[in-house]
This record gives structure tokens, C-alpha cells and sequence, in this order.
């Protein structure tokens, strides 16, 4: 486990299976709410935006990390001043 623990990366690129067993691969774009429940919203190849119920995501692979992950591995320090 990282220092900053497990997270979605903006940017990242996931194969993602849904509870009706269909894998989906696509660039995590960021979440929605849709009703009262939370949504990850993919944009596939071609653009098209997939929004992927929470609740329905039987698991998710890291396939490729985002392009700002991979350029500041270092967070910044917070500044009080």
C-alpha cells in the first residue's frame, strides 16, 4: 500500500466489470451522483462516456496509471504562512 493509500486516479486507464459480467475498458474521468447513488463516469475509446454504478462494479483492473501520477510522484507538502 502507498503512503496515501489506494485511490482512483483521474486519468488512469481501467478494465472494469459490471455486474451483468461485461468488461468495459476506459480512462477514469471522475464520479457523478446519479439519484442518490454514486457513479464513476469512463470515457471509452471513440469518447463516448460510460457512467458505472458503484454498486454494480464487480471489480475494476489498473491497466495503464495516469500521466500526472507518473509525473509528480512526490505530493507537495502543505504551506501555513
Amino acid at each position: 500500500m502507498t503512503e496515501h493509500g489506494y485511490e482512483l486516479k483521474i486519468g488512469a486507464k481501467y478494465l472494469i466489470r459490471s455486474a451483468e459480467d461485461e468488461d468495459t475498458i476506459g480512462v477514469f474521468s471522475g464520479y457523478a451522483i446519479i439519484g442518490s447513488e454514486s457513479a464513476l463516469v469512463i470515457r471509452m475509446d471513440g469518447g463516448k462516456i460510460r457512467f458505472f454504478m458503484v454498486s454494480q462494479i464487480t471489480y475494476m483492473d489498473l491497466l495503464e496509471t495516469s500521466a500526472e501520477d507518473e509525473r509528480s510522484k512526490k505530493r507537495p507538502e502543505p504551506f501555513y504562512g
